[in-house]
Order: C-alpha cells, then sequence, then structure tokens
C-alpha cells in the first residue's frame, strides 16, 4: 500500500478514537431489532397470526427479518472498514493520510513536514472532552492545502509529534543544505 524510502521510518499512526466507531455503530444496533419489535407489537395487536400469503407467511416473515439482518451487518462491516483503514501516518520525512471511502475507493495524501504552515486541534462537546478526542486540521504550503482528520484520539499529543518531527526534519534540511553549501 505504502511504500516508505531506506531511511524512512514511521513516527506515529492514528486511526479514529473507538468512541467514534461505537457512536457510529450504535444506530446499528437497535436497528437490528427493529424486525423483533415490530413482532412484538404485532403480537400486542393481536396481528401476530395474520395470513398475507397463505401457509407461506412464516417463511416470508423470516426471509424478511434474514434480509434486514444482512443489510445491517453489511452496513456495520463498511463502518468497521472505514475505521480501519481510515489512518495518518507520520514518519520522520513526511506525513501519510490515508481516507477509505467505501470498499473499492481510497484517497491518499501525502506531503513532506517541511511544508506544514499550521496545526489546529478542534475538541468539541463535553464527550470528546471527557474521552479526550478530536479533529486534527494540518495545513501545508503544496498541492493539497489542508488534510483534516477526524475523531482521533489526543489529538494534542497528536499535535506536539507532528511539530516535534516538523522541527527535525525542518533542523535537518538545514543542515543539509548548509553541508551542500560548503563543498
Amino acid at each position: 500500500m505504502i511504500t516508505l524510502d531506506n531511511d524512512e521510518k514511521i513516527i506515529l499512526e492514528v486511526r479514529k478514537h473507538w468512541f467514534v466507531f461505537w457512536a457510529q455503530s450504535l444506530p446499528l444496533v437497535f436497528l437490528i431489532f427493529f424486525p423483533f419489535i415490530i413482532k412484538v407489537i404485532l403480537s400486542v395487536m393481536g396481528l401476530s397470526d395474520i395470513v398475507v400469503f397463505g401457509k407461506h407467511t412464516q417463511t416470508f416473515i423470516t426471509v424478511i427479518t434474514t434480509t434486514w439482518i444482512w443489510f445491517i451487518w453489511v452496513a456495520f462491516f463498511i463502518l468497521w472498514t472505514d475505521y480501519y483503514l481510515d489512518i495518518l501516518i507520520l514518519t520522520n520525512r513526511r506525513i501519510i493520510d490515508i481516507e477509505q471511502k467505501g470498499f473499492f475507493s481510497r484517497e491518499i495524501s501525502t506531503f513532506r513536514l517541511d511544508r506544514i504552515q499550521d496545526i489546529t486541534v478542534d475538541v468539541n462537546g463535553i464527550i470528546a472532552t471527557f474521552f479526550d478526542f478530536g479533529d486534527i486540521h494540518i495545513q501545508t504550503a503544496g498541492e493539497v492545502p489542508e488534510i483534516s482528520v477526524k475523531g482521533i484520539p489526543d489529538p494534542h499529543k497528536v499535535r506536539e509529534i507532528v511539530s516535534q518531527a516538523q522541527d527535525e526534519a525542518i533542523e535537518k534540511s538545514r543542515v543539509v543544505k548548509i553541508d551542500s553549501e560548503n563543498q
């Protein structure tokens, strides 16, 4: 997927916070019980013995329920795939932002650390503050003007690590530039 140079090392890999994934998945947990809730409601109303398709009514209801649960499972798998494959990778030379967009589409943005102009962190809300997750926005001078990663854990620490790696990359490029000028 990503090819690193020989002297390039991964410093940090960041995925979304587990709470973000959980919050996105919670509606699916409720939706999976929807057919069973409908069955209970029909039972309470005395409509559970309705014969719509003759003797095949129970088979029809089973097929519909199974299909519903299968669709919910696919939706959950899509959320999990998006959660697992969205990743921010920081190396000693560059930042790589991989954003999965569905099963068969992926956007990869890469830029050198010395191109960073600004790093902004947003932590909004009580839950985000309590669980310490938020968004990080990294503005660059390159072709990709900004990379935004939403819902990452400990965004202030990530900003510190990126800033430190940026300082080291700038210092290293200055040393290389001074050495090349002296020769």
